[in-house]
């Protein structure tokens, strides 16, 4: 895990999972975000939540051995 903190509105600098830090109203929870993106606000606490990437990994779709792959991708 990295000891870098991103805030909502900031571009997402890599795919991977996400430990998400809510202000006052959850517990720490993992999720996965795509690069490219922007970090989200919270329905519940705004702009007070904060998220520090636990593990990058490039989504499928990016990877060299899976490029143009059917199946992937929405249908």
């Amino acid at each position: 895990m990295t000891d870098e903190v991103f805030q909502p509105a900031s571009e997402i600098p890599e795919s991977g999972i996400y430990q998400v830090q809510h202000y006052r109203h959850r517990l720490y929870h993992d999720v996965i975000i795509l690069r490219g993106q922007n970090f989200p606000v919270c329905s519940e606490c705004g702009s007070n939540v904060r998220f520090r990437l636990v593990k990058a990994a490039p989504y499928i779709e990016f990877d060299r051995n899976f490029q143009n792959t059917p199946g992937l991708g929405p249908d």
